[in-house]
């Protein structure tokens, strides 16, 4: 029975090596010699041929077939190797390439305080709009199949804009918005709102919390609203859960003031308070 490499040299076609090349270092062409080789040649993802070579090595034999390779190129056997007839010659072209795509940036929806608002009014700010993340990946292709692909590097091509609700906040308030007083609203609450000044409760202006009460401080039921919570009062402006009292429970809250007289104007009304964030 003859051998598959047998019964394909029968019936393949036959390539002569190029009578011309570009000897390398790596050549071993020995042009003078009579005795040649038939060898089968798979290169890449190209159909195997069948060459007639006086090449001795692998190396010698591609280059007297013309056959170049790429730095990422594998061959089988080594370019070292001895070729006699029946030699099989595998080369795998391997290749990579960068490659890069785009992904949107959401903006987020934020909650700023402005002392150019009046204080306890809301109004829009800056349009959101969303930034550009560009990602760069290094490709492999293994005889022109993709075989792996790897994040190298994430670059902000284009930062996100926040879409501003701007908060008006009284200026000479005791507790003055932090980190530029900007936050994410958690949720708006429906309260019912009386007014106290430091003149009530002990008389010595102290809160549950140790704050100095006046305006931007609040009193809540903690169990509705962590004290030391950041709030945005309808009506009112920024303020800081900082205050308990006896008859503030469930959606009530007292709002500070500095003088007994604010206090009494503030009545007793509805509004909306949104916790901009929660005490840690």
């Amino acid at each position: 029975m003859l051998c598959p490499f047998t019964v394909l040299a029968q019936n393949a076609p036959v390539l002569a090596a190029p009578a011309q090349g570009s000897p390398t270092p790596t050549a071993d062409v020995n042009r003078g010699a009579a005795e040649t080789s038939t060898v089968l040649v798979t290169d890449g993802a190209q159909h195997a041929q069948i060459f007639q070579t006086v090449g001795r090595t692998v190396a010698g034999a591609l280059e007297e077939m013309k056959i170049t390779l790429s730095p990422g190129d594998k061959v089988a056997p080594p370019l070292t190797a001895s070729v006699t007839t029946g030699t099989p010659i595998t080369i795998t072209r391997v290749r990579t390439e960068k490659q890069t795509e785009t992904a949107a940036i959401p903006y987020k929806t934020v909650f700023r305080m402005s002392p150019g608002v009046p204080a306890g009014q809301i109004v829009k700010g800056a349009h959101g709009r969303a930034g550009v993340l560009t990602k760069t990946f290094l490709a492999t292709y293994t005889n022109d199949h993709l075989t792996s692909r790897k994040l190298v590097s994430k670059v902000v091509t284009k930062p996100a804009q926040d879409e501003e609700t701007l908060g008006g906040v009284r200026q000479m308030a005791r507790a003055l918005p932090s980190r530029g007083g900007s936050y994410q609203r958690l949720r708006m609450i429906s309260m019912v709102a009386t007014g106290y000044s430091p003149r009530e409760g002990n008389g010595r202006g102290i809160c549950a919390t140790g704050m100095r009460a006046g305006y931007g401080v609040v009193a809540v039921d903690p169990r509705v609203i962590r004290l030391h919570s950041r709030l945005y009062i309808e009506g009112y402006g920024y303020a800081v859960a900082g205050d308990t009292g006896g008859a503030i429970k469930g959606r009530r809250v007292d709002l500070g003031h500095n003088t007994y007289r604010e206090a009494c104007n503030v009545g007793r009304k509805h509004v909306k308070v949104w916790v901009l964030d929660n005490a840690r």
